[in-house]
């Protein structure tokens, strides 16, 4: 987690901007290797990115050998040819980091062929355009997910046969505490003024539009700690008992008519994607 962090139209400065992916150039999750969880990278900077690899809880013996945290220098436009690379229906142009972050995640991942990519500046990845606009780089599909502590209280009060969920099961990357458990669901947007705006009705310096509801996938399954799935298929089983659409569609008011289509019927819903829209450049977010 960090304390300070630069927001900008993309979402978090450096963040969502490397991926994985096959030899075939398509994007690797922790879908398919949930063993990512265990990859903990520093946040990247204009020279590159660290990667380290921890260990999962109780492991012990030969399970605890790990490799030593690489730096993967950033290899830009001007040093190597953008190949095409694919991310759910988008196909946009990534800087291939080179063979030693490939060998290093190949080996840790346990699967030949990976890649590590860099998302390109002249790239643009369009978020749908039926919730606004803007861009992302290499998120599932906006630059910014919100989650709450509130929500995840809620949910765990509700868990039963040991399981206990934190926000690294939903991977955020912004969490926020100071509301009710499910309140994001009805927030149009978030204002940041700045430490010292002249007036409550000063102009934000940049604001979240907490415009889609997330769907959840089999992720929130895997243990971060662990990097292995819940056996019970906890939470999403538990979310798909109270979060699902065809329920949240009588109470929601927001997002209701989203609810509502019935193709979206069994899907569970856990944060909210968000859009960013800034007033100028140099934006911080500060953790308090």
């Amino acid at each position: 987690s960090l304390s300070r962090v630069e927001l900008t139209p993309l979402g978090l400065q450096g963040d969502r901007r490397y991926m994985i992916v096959s030899d075939k150039g398509t994007f690797i999750t922790q879908r398919e290797l949930p063993k990512m969880a265990l990859i903990h990278p520093d946040l990247p900077t204009e020279k590159g990115i660290m990667l380290h690899a921890a260990l999962p809880e109780a492991a012990t013996g030969a399970d605890a050998k790990l490799p030593a945290p690489l730096f993967v220098p950033r290899r830009g436009e001007g040093s190597v040819a953008p190949r095409m690379v694919q991310i759910w229906n988008d196909t946009v142009p990534g800087l291939d980091q080179g063979d030693v972050a490939a060998n290093w995640l190949s080996g840790f991942l346990g699967k030949a062929g990976l890649r590590l990519v860099l998302f390109a500046d002249s790239a643009h990845r369009p978020i749908s355009s039926a919730y606004g606009v803007g861009e992302t780089a290499f998120a599932d599909g906006f630059p910014v997910l919100l989650t709450t502590q509130a929500s995840v209280d809620d949910t765990n009060r509700r868990l039963k046969g040991g399981v206990v969920v934190g926000a690294g099961h939903f991977r955020p990357n912004v969490h926020v505490s100071g509301c009710s458990a499910w309140e994001e669901d009805e927030m149009p947007s978030l204002a940041f003024r700045g430490p010292s705006p002249s007036s409550p009705s000063s102009p934000p310096l940049a604001r979240f539009r907490l415009v889609k509801p997330c769907s959840r996938c089999t992720v929130p399954t895997v243990n971060p700690r662990t990097a292995e799935r819940e056996a019970s298929g906890e939470p999403l089983k538990l979310l798909r008992r109270f979060r699902a659409a065809e329920l949240l569609r009588h109470s929601a008011r927001l997002h209701k008519a989203f609810y509502s289509r019935p193709e979206l019927a069994g899907e569970a819903y856990f944060g909210q994607n968000v859009l960013v829209e800034m007033s100028s450049a140099g934006v911080f977010l500060s953790v308090g």
